[in-house]
């Protein structure tokens, strides 16, 4: 007689208290870290601290089994009170910081203006209370009903690494997008976007040769640090922490975007216009719906979009950088990057500042959508205020490459869509002598444009085609005959055109052998 199998579920136990963080990225006399505080569920076997790693938040075995939606239910931890410490490589605490009050979702972000040593640090979340009467009282109650509950005995909940760079640093940050950029996520369709949501690490799959690419820069540039910036939602944390560890790909800070902001700002304004319906009205109906359906699409696009988001972290990155250092971004053209990042460029340079910025980019409509509320452009203006005082007017970015996929614009009509809704005549004034992005495609183009501009040797480059063998692409398997009518085919401009021919040359000779 068969026996039935055993399907039956890990019976959820007890609640396991979390500071997701990811690392962070700063200055010797400036630096911040970011995380959220939040409740897991686990079963009697998770109770063992040694096996989680409190870098990512993770159970040992979980790294290939998490998701995104087990993340969604996640329950924050309202108003916890923590502290921060920060360890150097030999375990000698450099760094103490004084409370910490987290908000009502668990969101905390502590400043450092001590001046740290360069290097990379360990830091150490650790929770010290709670601000919030009824997280108390919800915490009370599972005490209550749960025997031997370990809730309340951690005190140590989140781990991460600080990364402090030389105040007269004058090397490169890279910073990259994920989607279509690292990672072939299907964002094109409902059903892709939806899939995300129930892929494990081991699931989600880098476009070919993008890890060999991140590793690459890092050997070339010597350690240079690389942040990730995704509109992903917050919840994709601990499986993008995981999908970056799979490839082997070593980052300093990643940065999602926080959905439940957005929604919460709509639901405020709301209850602001109520309760102050004199204020609202001030200048008359007219004006006042007029403003509330700015800000209502602009909220609703924000859900989806990336401009403000991507544009709003640029800049506070930027803040906590070195004055002399360098960036490389990285991007696609399945959105906004290339606008973003143009438009990044132009903050740092002074071009676009004050009132001008604010209204111009409350007023700006990309690709049909108004996505940056009037709040939003008032905190961008804030940051390219901040930026110049720091650094002075100065373009940082040293090279933009942008992915040219199937399911975006051309290299020329990404241009022209960014002097379209540029002011008038501020690219051809900007922009003339080098262009504010190259469009290629995947990491092969790019990989041939960072060599050209210096970032990686020929060697490299083979290396990450070497990586893209066996991969698919677009549902096309990358072999040798891909890989050579790829080459032929690549959107370059015309310096490149040299490396193009030696490495079509070294492909073939290597091919036959």
């Amino acid at each position: 007689m068969s026996q039935e199998p055993n399907t039956s579920q890990p019976i959820i136990t007890d609640i396991k208290r979390i500071a997701v963080c990811g690392g962070s990225l700063g200055r010797e006399r400036r630096s911040y870290v970011r995380g959220q505080v939040v409740d897991v569920g686990i079963t009697d076997l998770m109770k063992a601290d040694g096996l989680w790693d409190l870098v990512t938040g993770l159970f040992k075995g979980d790294e290939t089994k998490i998701t995104p939606f087990l993340d969604f239910s996640l329950a924050p931890v309202r108003k916890p009170v923590l502290k921060l410490e920060v360890n150097d490589t030999t375990g000698k605490l450099i760094y103490t910081s004084g409370k910490i009050k987290a908000d009502e979702d668990g969101f905390f972000s502590c400043e450092i203006r001590d001046k740290l040593p360069v290097g990379s640090h360990d830091f150490q979340v650790i929770l010290e209370g709670l601000d919030s009467f009824r997280q108390y009282s919800k915490d009370l109650a599972h005490l209550n009903a749960t025997e031997n509950s370990i809730l309340g005995r951690t005190t140590i909940v989140g781990k991460g690494k600080l990364r402090i760079i030389a105040e007269d640093y004058q090397g490169i940050v890279v910073t990259s997008d994920i989607d279509q950029t690292y990672l072939a996520t299907d964002i094109h369709s409902g059903k892709g976007k939806f899939s995300a949501l129930f892929e494990t690490p081991n699931q989600k799959q880098a476009l070919p040769g993008m890890p060999e690419l991140y590793r690459e820069l890092r050997i070339n540039l010597e350690n240079a640090p690389l942040a990730f910036i995704s509109a992903s939602p917050h919840f994709f944390r601990r499986t993008m922490l995981a999908t970056i560890a799979k490839d082997n790909i070593h980052i300093e800070s990643l940065h999602l975007k926080y959905l439940e902001g957005t929604i919460k700002g709509v639901f405020d304004k709301v209850i602001d216009t109520i309760f102050n319906p004199l204020t609202f009205f001030q200048n008359g109906f007219k004006p006042a719906w007029s403003r509330t359906k700015k800000f209502l699409g602009a909220s609703y696009q924000s859900l989806f979009d990336q401009m403000s988001y991507k544009l709003s972290i640029l800049l506070y990155d930027r803040i906590y950088l070195p004055t002399n250092s360098k960036e490389i971004l990285l991007g696609d053209n399945t959105e906004s990057d290339y606008m973003i990042f143009t438009l990044y460029q132009l903050i740092c340079m002074g071009k676009l500042s004050g009132d001008e910025l604010e209204e111009y980019l409350y007023q700006l409509n990309f690709l049909g959508r108004d996505a940056i509320t009037r709040d939003a452009a008032k905190k961008i203006r804030l940051y390219a205020e901040e930026i110049l005082r720091i650094h002075g007017p100065k373009n940082p970015v040293s090279l933009t490459l942008i992915n040219r996929t199937i399911h975006g614009p051309s290299e020329l009509d990404m241009i022209q869509k960014v002097k379209d809704a540029l002011p008038e005549g501020v690219f051809e004034t900007e922009f003339s002598k080098r262009p504010p992005f190259y469009g290629t495609e995947g990491a092969m183009g790019m990989a041939i444009l960072l060599e050209n501009h210096g970032y990686l040797d020929p060697n490299q480059i083979l290396s990450i085609i070497a990586g893209m063998i066996g991969k698919v692409l677009e549902g096309k398997l990358v072999d040798e005959t891909f890989i050579l009518k790829q080459l032929d085919e690549l959107t370059l401009p015309q310096e490149a055109e040299g490396t193009r021919a030696k490495i079509k040359e070294n492909l073939k000779s290597a091919f036959l052998n």
